[in-house]
Parts: C-alpha cells; structure tokens; sequence
C-alpha cells in the first residue's frame, strides 16, 4: 500500500513539517549568526569571563518583548539583574523602556536555599501567570559553591533543580538561559560542571583575551572569535581565517 505524505493533502503534517524553531536573539549579531539564537525548549549555558555575558541577559530580555511582546522570568542568583541597563538597551534599539520593564519579572535569591524554592515551588506558578516566553537564571551557579554547605547537599540541590528546569523548559516551550559569569570558566568543584554541563542543551563558552572573546559552542563543536579592531567596533571571524 503506498502512503502519501505530502503536506498539501495533510495540513497537520504540513504544521509539523514547516512549523520553524522559535528563537530569541542574543543581541550579539555575530553570535547570533553562528548559532542562530536562543531556541525555545532548549536550556542554554553561558559561561566564562567576557563582560559580554553580564549584557546578554539585559539583550536578551528586551529582544524577547521586542521580537514576542512577551515577558521574561529573570532569577538573579548574583546580583546581576540591573533593570537600569535594561532600560538602556531597550532605548538603544528604540523600544519603549517603561513597556519592557513591565514585561521582565526579576525575582532575586540570595542563598541556594533561596534559589531552590524559587525555582522548585513558585516559579511554576510565575509562568502561569505571565505566560512567559524566556526564563533567564543570572550567575546559576555561585549559590551551589557556599562553604556553609556540604558537597552532598549541592548536589542533591543541584540535580533536582536542574531536572525541574528541564521539565519546565519543556512543558512551557521556554527559552532558558543559564550564566555564570567568572574569572574562568565553572569550576569543577564538588563535581558540580560535570552535573550542569550535561544537563543543558549547549554550552557558550566565552573567554575574554585582551583584544578579542573567543567563543565555542562546546556541543555543536563550533569555535569563532569576536576581534575588538577599535572602540565599538567588533567583527566575528572563524578560527583559521586570517584576521
């Protein structure tokens, strides 16, 4: 029996087959050119030192309201979360800085207790009710390093958030992005990177050298770098190409 899958007799199909990947862009046009954004129901880690890492949030929440006129979930693990700066990127790309803000909910824990009852019992509920279309957890990281914590405790914190970020990602089609912004990329104390990295859907590494950030998407196996030329201006090359 011969079976005819071809979209113009099947609508369903056709919706399935053609439906693009939803995304929200970094704010970084080089970045986003080499990974196409950040794509809903995927979790996406941003981690090293570059100062382009503590911005990307900010982008990030204005191109989701500019691109969606949807809201974001912002969960600041770091004291990174700066409405002001996001009043200013969202006046740089001519969007209405009251609007955006309106449309970015930052909740702030400042202990990874905090940041479990966060993320485990009321962010669930936050979703709902905003019905957001990005969830962001500034500097996820650092809380899991505190001393007054054992090493077993961490863990056990850490996978259960991470499985309930997943689920939530998931269910709700979030994009989710992760930072951990620090003078090297995440430690591997109390075996914490081997938990988190396998658990999200790419990794950005990006490391800040003194005239360029070198990037690579550690999943996909791509690499580039973003040459600082002059103030203000930044040019994305592949490794390997002359610069």
């Amino acid at each position: 029996m011969k079976t005819n899958l071809s979209t113009q007799d099947n609508p369903t199909l056709a919706k399935t087959v053609l439906k693009p990947d939803i995304m929200v862009k970094s704010g970084i046009t080089e970045l986003d050119r080499l990974q196409g954004g950040f794509k809903a129901g995927e979790i996406t880690f941003l981690d090293g030192n570059s100062k382009l890492i503590s911005e990307m949030p900010n982008q990030i929440c204005v191109n989701t309201y500019r691109t969606f006129h949807s809201d974001t979930i912002y969960i600041d693990g770091g004291m990174c979360a700066n409405p002001y700066k996001i009043a200013r990127y969202a006046r740089m790309m001519e969007v209405d800085q009251r609007e955006t803000l309106n449309h970015v909910q930052i909740s702030r824990a400042f202990t990874v207790y905090q940041l479990s009852t966060l993320l485990q019992d009321k962010l669930e509920p936050l979703i709902e009710k905003h019905r957001p279309r990005t969830l962001i957890i500034g500097m996820f990281p650092r809380l899991f390093f505190d001393p007054d914590i054992s090493t077993r405790e961490s863990q056990v914190l850490l996978k259960n958030i991470l499985k309930k970020i997943r689920e939530l990602t998931q269910k709700y089609g979030l994009v989710t992005v992760f930072t951990n912004l620090d003078s090297t990329q995440m430690s591997n104390s109390r075996n914490l990177r081997n938990m988190l990295y396998p658990a999200v859907d790419e990794i950005i590494r990006m490391k800040q050298l003194e005239q360029c950030t070198c990037i690579d998407l550690v999943k996909k196996q791509e690499r580039a770098v973003i040459v600082d030329f002059a103030k203000g201006q930044l040019r994305l090359e592949k490794f390997g190409m002359v610069m």
